[in-house]
């Protein structure tokens, strides 16, 4: 679908925000902050909850935002900072094998030699 990932970059934000807003209420519970934070997650939700709605999405595409909503949202950002410490050489070989994935393709990680 064109302009996936721009979709899938939003889901990603929109629950990063919100895990950042309860674990801002986990560690203050009482303040000023978790009561207003309670609002505005409570408005990521719905914003989901509304694209999921959305007749116009096909199954796959529901399916596929639901999954992303659930996921570790932080773990892109963590491996983002992994493949940064590699060097040239091994980035390529990593965006290699990504590209395969996506493509659908069987990927065996016995074939790359990365020092």
């Amino acid at each position: 679908m064109k302009g996936s990932s721009n979709i899938v970059s939003a889901l990603h934000h929109l629950k990063q925000a919100q895990e950042h807003f309860e674990s801002f209420k986990r560690e203050h519970p009482t303040s000023k902050g978790a009561r207003l934070f309670t609002n505005y997650s409570q408005k990521l939700t719905w914003i989901y909850k509304d694209l999921m709605a959305n007749p116009g999405f096909t199954k796959d595409v529901l399916d596929g935002i639901k999954e992303e909503w659930e996921s570790d949202v932080f773990s892109v950002d963590a491996i983002t900072e992994k493949v940064a410490l590699l060097n040239p050489g091994q980035r390529e070989i990593i965006e290699n094998i990504i590209d395969e994935i996506l493509k659908g393709e069987v990927v065996h990680v016995s074939e790359y030699s990365i020092y």
